[in-house]
């Protein structure tokens, strides 16, 4: 009988030292590596912080600790390092952001990218000096990085390390017309017209031309400050390297599959819907959680303009009279607006030289308006369902996470890839824009210049209106919602990497069979040739034999 017991408790003794050594036994070692901005770091670090059974090594410029709290989670197995470590680091990098701010808002996309790109290339050359010194003294499992760090693939080639690609969108082939380009305004149902694939088709060329005479110089200076340090890296990023890398990454590409057209289904892409968070925020009950739950269900219009966003003073003029005609017309609606940097002055302004009493009475109302200024938590309010709508200015970590919450969202687009989500939002009927696409004529003139559009109070009011009253927009930002927290988010992502590196980063198993045929035989051009192009052929010339042949016997 003690022999029996001492065997039980040494087989449950083995059973509990398996139970915590088999775990460790698939532990990674992960690097991330993402640039510091807002819409790039967060979506990383939410997934950062999902491999939590896994030893992590976070690289990022220093400007993300204006965005993420990345300190907090620091630890044994989460190790945050910074591409510049000097004490002023943070601040140059803030000068550098105010500096793009400034192109991007006074710039169409086409015209800024010149001044846009050695800008971001001094960011893109930071993090890659510091992966190469990383990669030099140590080893991982996988390297998971943004997809605007471009290069980052030809380094897990060389050293045989499973590559991750982590990004918004998955942007078409630029020469594959029967996609809509994502910059020309045209919809998945329109490139079914004949004149509309000509457009696209124009639209490209269009692009084609203006971005080869503004973009060659910036590249071939980003190109020659491309690292070349001493060692195994050194010949990494040549030009040969560049065009014709065999590298096969796997791309995450962190928006639902039916936001924007979906390219062709390939193994090594997965759309994931948002990556947001599913651990509930701190209820910290200070006076604006206090605010937002003594409202009534579905009452509160949330609006927030991002962390770089700059309301020039005509814009807000009209923003905030157009609110305060809403605020009027439904007396059981409510306001809340986040304001960051300069935004909160011009508020503050514009409410001092309103010559309606009645809109500024509205406005001063505590109980009805409530205004922040700077940082809120945005996924806690999005939660709520006191929140009925959501006033953006459309990036896409914003839209996604208010889809993800099914609120609709009243779009007030800045810059950059702001504007193609705004289009896709109304055409989804997930929501409204207070910007209006000018013709496809005038588009075409002027390809994605859209930075200086206008609005009027009217149309504010209106088209929130619009949003508060038709139970569309809210059904078909529930549907959106199912989308999305269906195609998996960060939980499914982790599950993609770890299986993406116990096969050794190689998906070509899962590759459809006729991706792997050649381009002749893809499009059946052998099968035209032998029964249809070579018969034609044969009796063609059958028939002009016999023809020559009674034309011989006539004249016999």
């Amino acid at each position: 009988m003690l022999l029996q017991t001492v065997i039980m408790t040494s087989n449950y003794v083995v059973f509990f030292l398996l139970l915590t050594v088999i775990p460790q036994s698939f532990c990674l070692n992960a690097l991330f590596i993402s640039a510091g901005a807002a819409g790039h770091v967060t979506p990383m670090f939410e997934l950062a912080k999902a491999m939590k059974n896994h030893n992590i090594t976070f690289v990022t410029n220093p400007l993300a600790q204006g965005y993420v709290d990345l300190n907090s989670y620091a630890s044994s197995s989460f190790r945050i390092i910074y591409a510049n470590d000097s004490s002023d680091a943070f601040l140059k990098e803030k000068t550098h952001e105010q500096q793009l701010l400034l192109i991007v808002a006074n710039h169409s996309m086409l015209e800024g990218f010149p001044k846009v790109v050695p800008l971001l290339g001094e960011i893109i050359m930071s993090l890659l000096n510091k992966t190469i010194y990383i990669l030099t003294h140590e080893r991982f499992d996988v390297i998971i990085a943004g997809k605007m760090i471009f290069g980052v693939s030809l380094l897990c080639e060389k050293i045989q390390t499973p590559c991750v690609l982590q990004g918004p969108t998955s942007l078409p082939h630029i020469f594959d017309f029967n996609l809509p380009n994502p910059f020309s305004s045209l919809t998945s149902k329109e490139m079914t017209q004949l004149q509309y694939r000509i457009y696209n088709v124009a639209f490209t060329m269009r692009v084609i031309m203006k971005l080869v005479s503004r973009l060659t110089p910036p590249l071939y200076t980003l190109f020659h400050s491309l690292p070349r340090i001493p060692g195994p890296f050194y010949d990494s990023f040549t030009l040969k390297n560049l065009l014709f890398s065999k590298s096969k990454p796997l791309n995450l590409i962190s928006t639902p599959p039916s936001f924007y057209t979906p390219s062709y289904s390939h193994p090594y892409k997965k759309y994931l819907g948002a990556f947001v968070d599913e651990t509930p925020v701190d209820d910290t009950n200070d006076v604006l959680t206090t605010w937002i739950k003594s409202k009534p269900l579905n009452s509160i219009l949330y609006g927030a303009f991002g962390s770089t966003s700059v309301i020039l003073y005509d814009r807000m003029y009209n923003l905030i009279n157009g609110l305060a005609m809403l605020l009027l017309q439904t007396d059981d609606s409510f306001l809340l607006l986040a304001f960051r940097s300069t935004n909160y002055d011009t508020y503050k302004t514009v409410l001092k030289n309103l010559d309606n009493v009645e809109f500024r009475e509205v406005l001063e109302n505590e109980k009805r308006v409530r205004i922040e200024n700077g940082y809120v938590q945005q996924k806690w309010i999005l939660q709520q369902n006191s929140v009925k709508v959501f006033l953006s200015h459309c990036g896409m970590g914003s839209c996604l996470e208010a889809l993800y919450f099914s609120k609709p969202i009243l779009c007030m687009p800045f810059n950059m890839e702001q504007f193609s989500n705004a289009i896709m939002i109304e055409n989804l009927g997930v929501g409204q824009s207070l910007f209006m696409p000018p013709s496809l004529l005038q588009s075409l003139i002027h390809p994605y210049d859209f930075v200086k559009y206008t609005f009027t109070a009217r149309s504010v009011t209106n088209k929130i209106l619009a949003l508060w009253m038709n139970i569309t927009f809210e059904k078909a930002a529930r549907l959106m919602s199912m989308e999305i927290k269906y195609a998996g988010g960060v939980k499914r992502a982790v599950e993609e990497i770890e299986f993406f590196v116990n096969l050794d980063g190689d998906l070509d198993r899962f590759a459809p069979f006729q991706d792997t045929l050649s381009f002749y035989q893809r499009y059946m051009l052998d099968l035209l040739l032998i029964f249809v192009i070579l018969p034609a052929i044969i009796i063609i010339y059958i028939i002009l034999k016999c023809c020559k042949r009674q034309r011989k016997m006539k004249t016999d």
